[in-house]
């Protein structure tokens, strides 16, 4: 074979390797090709200068855009302003990596996209620079995964999360009242009926009336604490009838209010109705008297002696608002944060030493709640108070 042949075959055995080899270039460009457009995950790649170069088909799916719409944004259109800056901050770094001639770093973080629509769209992002010669060379490759049952599912543990800590903290205050508030109450009815009994022959009258009026008012407040506390059972329970009907919320106002004037005159306190016209509201009678019931029974407790309770109303155009203003001792703002929590709930005495577990405003809270309104208190210490609850005229129905 003369050198001109020689030539001729290795020239054409490097042309047949150099033809295998981009035959298989060309088999795995259409693999990851097919890959690509085929994936779930939204695949992109990105120059430094923010230019994004490919985005592949999943973008409509998850983004509801085109890969045109999707490749002619801006970085504001497509992310939230909270994601942008960990994005910026990455491109920044690599830029400032690859100036200084070090190893290019990855991406993996959650980041918030804006769908067409406007929503958001939480979403895992993995991205790799891959380095080139120059600047122009560099590109980032990443994968968009759309994380939004992931996030939900999260959601929905955080939420069983806190449902389990206030049921536990339901549980503990259960026991404590059951342990300790029911049990001291009980005991003081029996050490004096007791006495009573062992030395009924020898006590004066006037002992024997102060006796008895204090074994009435233990026996009241134990009787109002059980009713609370069995109510509250209920709603925990999901147990509790919710019963709304067309009543006079006038005529509650003045039913509690006599039920406990005696509580009021007991410390020579005014125990004032102001509400003015009749206000007729579609509710639960139970509920919305517990509610009233529990605001006033605090006031008298919370105010001293010569003090005064007034109970107003008003009624705007779908709601009434109830208010029980006292001139009592008042709260700080802590104390305030904490009135509605089972877990922080208050024990502080009254002014003459009075009980309380702070569970009647609790199940207040969570009567008014069922009806659709809210439970509001102004407070500060040494100025008394207000609690305020509204209700619509016409409540949510019992589903």
């Amino acid at each position: 074979m003369n050198y001109p042949e020689r030539i001729g075959e290795e020239l054409q055995l490097e042309l047949d390797k150099l033809q295998k080899e981009y035959n298989e270039l060309l088999v795995k460009e259409e693999r990851y090709r097919l890959l690509a457009e085929h994936a779930r995950d939204v695949i992109w790649t990105m120059k430094l200068d923010g230019t994004i170069t490919y985005i592949s088909p999943a973008v409509t799916q998850l983004r509801g855009l085109t890969v045109e719409e999707a490749m002619n944004q801006s970085t504001d259109q497509i992310l939230t302003p909270d994601s942008l800056v960990k994005v910026v901050k990455y491109i920044q770094d690599q830029i400032k990596l690859f100036t200084e001639g070090m190893p290019l770093e990855s991406f993996r973080d959650e980041v918030d996209y804006y769908r067409k629509d406007g929503t958001i769209m939480p979403a895992e992002v993995i991205a790799y620079s891959i380095p080139g010669k120059d600047f122009d060379s560099v590109t980032i490759l990443g994968v968009t995964r759309d994380i939004t049952e992931r996030k939900q599912f999260e959601l929905k543990l955080l939420e069983q999360a806190n449902q389990l800590k206030e049921l536990n903290a339901t549980k503990d205050k259960f026991f404590s009242i059951i342990a300790h508030d029911l049990r001291n109450p009980f005991s003081a009815i029996l050490g004096l009926s007791e006495l009573l009994r062992i030395e009924a022959n020898d006590i004066e009258n006037h002992s024997m009336t102060n006796f008895a009026d204090l074994i009435h008012s233990t026996a009241q407040q134990t009787y109002a604490l059980l009713e609370n506390l069995l109510d509250w059972a209920k709603s925990q329970q999901n147990s509790f009838p919710f019963l709304p009907e067309r009543l006079s919320i006038n005529s509650l106002i003045a039913n509690e209010i006599g039920r406990l004037k005696a509580n009021a005159d007991q410390k020579n306190i005014a125990l004032v109705d102001s509400s003015s016209e009749e206000i007729f509201v579609t509710a639960d009678e139970k509920m919305i008297s517990t509610v009233i019931r529990n605001l006033i029974s605090n006031a008298i407790k919370y105010t001293p002696r010569n003090g005064s309770v007034t109970v107003e109303t008003i009624m705007t155009k779908d709601q009434v608002e109830v208010s029980v203003l006292d001139t009592g001792v008042g709260m700080n703002k802590k104390t305030i944060e904490q009135l509605f929590k089972v877990e922080n709930s208050l024990t502080n005495p009254g002014t003459e030493n009075e009980k309380g577990t702070g569970l009647g405003l609790i199940l207040s809270k969570e009567f008014v709640e069922k009806h659709g309104g809210k439970i509001m208190v102004e407070s500060e210490t040494g100025s008394g108070s207000r609690f305020c609850f509204s209700i619509p005229l016409i409540c949510c129905d019992a589903n």
